[in-house]
């Protein structure tokens, strides 16, 4: 679940200071909205109720989604003045935290650290579009009869791969995803990240594909 909380803003344009409300905690999993909103770069506007006025207003967040390997300390982009002093202060922050998140299940990858929302909001605009070739691979996969498997999102941005592993037979193993994912580039060579992926399965050198989520 998302977590809001209240500071103190002040309007640029009439200087009114006001209690604002702000996303301290961001589920990018439950919350589409949110997550839209980051990636729109509206997440951080607020509108003056004495004026009317709308400026941004940068707050520090974390933003989560665990099927994505996404834990995500943002702070405001002016602490990049101080950039030492505030990576340490979020990592002492993340310490402490530490034993909630794996309560909850978040804790299953390193957290990464932002100054300003910009950098975040690409990263999901490129996920978006990464969801959207998985979403086409599994479709022509499904009309070949082919199974698929989820691969893990941390090795598939680095690699720049779906999100997915088209595989034939019973398992996800390098020569049953060779299989599948040669069939479909030669049906549609056209999907880059596809044909990266083909890439990396060829350059295997082992049966099992270590990077698949829960070996499933």
């Amino acid at each position: 679940m998302s977590i809001k909380g209240v500071f103190k803003a002040e309007c640029p344009s009439c200087k009114e200071r006001f209690d604002a409300d702000f996303w301290t905690v961001i589920r990018g999993d439950h919350d589409q909205n949110l997550k839209e909103a980051i990636m729109s770069g509206e997440f951080d506007l607020i509108m003056c109720p004495a004026c009317s006025h709308v400026f941004s207003c940068e707050e520090t967040f974390i933003y989560i989604d665990p099927e994505r390997d996404l834990l995500v300390f943002v702070m405001p982009e002016s602490y990049r003045k101080e950039e030492e002093k505030w990576l340490e202060k979020m990592r002492q922050d993340y310490e402490v935290l530490r034993e909630s998140f794996v309560e909850e299940g978040v804790l299953v990858f390193e957290p990464q650290y932002y100054f300003g929302a910009a950098p975040l909001s690409d990263l999901l605009l490129r996920d978006r579009d990464i969801e959207e070739e998985t979403d086409v691979m599994i479709f022509m996969a499904g009309e070949r009869g082919f199974k698929h498997a989820k691969i893990q999102p941390s090795f598939a941005r680095r690699h720049d791969l779906p999100f997915s592993l088209p595989y034939a037979g019973t398992a996800p193993v390098r020569d049953s995803a060779l299989e599948a994912t040669r069939a479909i580039v030669a049906d549609n060579d056209a999907i880059a990240r596809v044909k990266n992926l083909l890439k990396t399965l060829e350059e295997s050198n082992t049966p099992d594909l270590p990077f698949v989520k829960n070996n499933a």
